[in-house]
């Protein structure tokens, strides 16, 4: 659950920790490249029917999945980690498993969100299609200020710390048949993406 916290697990997991808990991302073997903003690139292959005509269609269609996400899992961390099937449309097979964790956790340790994260800006990073699949790479502000975790007598556990607005480049892969899912989500820590 994005109520939980967003930190830095893997690029093959759906990262979803450090919303809330202030984590800071596990070091990587290569770090992210900074930027002062992300470029588009796009490559389809030629010999096989697009999954998407254009950039623009791709990152409305990667943005549409990711906003459901986020109504979806804010709903399930708000209902302290019932029903996480609720996210399972819009995740890979391994974010599904991280995102039943995050519930269980949320279960044991008897707290809920309050709130919801809003989707302050998204930005097209890149589109490759191949053999029918298409990967998408967006990086996304969400703005998280009116995002609380709540534990059974009332008290917030959010750090003091955490800032309003958390950054990320999100990659989703689909087909027209399947539609695209989220497969990994992890922090961005080149800028340049929130509107302020």
């Amino acid at each position: 659950m994005r109520i939980l916290g967003r930190c830095l697990i893997a690029t093959t997991t759906l990262l979803l920790a450090a919303t809330l808990a202030g984590c800071t991302p596990a070091p990587t073997s290569s770090p992210m490249p900074r930027a002062a903003s992300p470029t588009a690139t796009s490559t389809p292959t030629p010999s096989s029917t697009p999954v998407f005509a254009s950039d623009e269609e791709a990152l409305a269609a990667a943005v549409a999945i990711y906003r459901k996400y986020e109504a979806a899992s804010d709903a399930v961390g708000r209902d302290g980690g019932a029903h996480p099937e609720r996210v399972r449309p819009y995740v890979s097979d391994s974010g599904y498993e991280f995102e039943l964790a995050q519930a269980e956790t949320l279960r044991a340790e008897q707290s809920h969100g309050v709130g919801a994260a809003v989707l302050n800006n998204a930005v097209l990073k890149s589109r490759d299609e191949q053999g029918g699949v298409a990967t998408v790479t967006m990086h996304v502000c969400e703005d998280i200020s009116a995002v609380d975790r709540i534990d059974a007598q009332g008290r917030s556990l959010v750090e003091s710390t955490r800032g309003d607005y958390l950054d990320y480049e999100v990659v989703l892969k689909g087909s027209v048949r399947d539609g695209l899912v989220i497969h990994s989500n992890r922090e961005w820590t080149g800028g340049g993406i929130c509107k302020f």
